[in-house]
């Protein structure tokens, strides 16, 4: 059996990193109208808080919204994404797929916070622009 070509992760194209960088900014800032921009119109987001998946038309809007439900109801607040580095990115004619080594800090109860994870988006041009496809958030600790 030969064996298979190992990918080199590498950036992605400028406009497609500003892309993740607008989203990660609209739910940092917690700025749905922003964060909802970057999404094309058939959506699918995983996510470890229940229902754990959320897809179809708005998915992400209804993702944001029961996202700020469950920091209401447990009590968190400051909830910041950052990533100190993009694990792979390919990009395939008007596919693309964006890996990030992400961590989620927030306030817990009053306690400051942390938890280190995955963060992948895949992406489509429609037209002439750049949407994401879809957003999974991996935990690792």
């Amino acid at each position: 059996m030969a064996a298979l070509p190992i990918s080199v992760p590498h950036e992605p194209p400028n406009e497609i990193k500003a892309l993740v960088d607008k989203a990660l900014d609209g739910f940092n800032r917690k700025d749905s109208v922003l964060y909802n921009s970057c999404f094309g119109g058939d959506v699918v987001i995983l996510d470890g808080m229940a229902p754990y998946r959320w897809t179809g038309p708005n998915a992400q809007g209804r993702w944001f919204a029961d996202a700020e439900k469950w920091a209401h109801d447990l009590d968190v607040a400051e909830e910041i994404i950052t990533y100190d580095r993009i694990v792979r990115a390919d990009v395939v004619d008007t596919h693309a797929y964006v890996v990030l080594s992400a961590k989620l800090s927030f306030t817990l109860m009053g306690q400051k916070a942390s938890r280190l994870g995955i963060l992948t988006f895949t992406l489509a041009k429609q037209g002439d622009e750049w949407k994401i496809e879809s957003q999974a958030w991996g935990r690792s600790n």
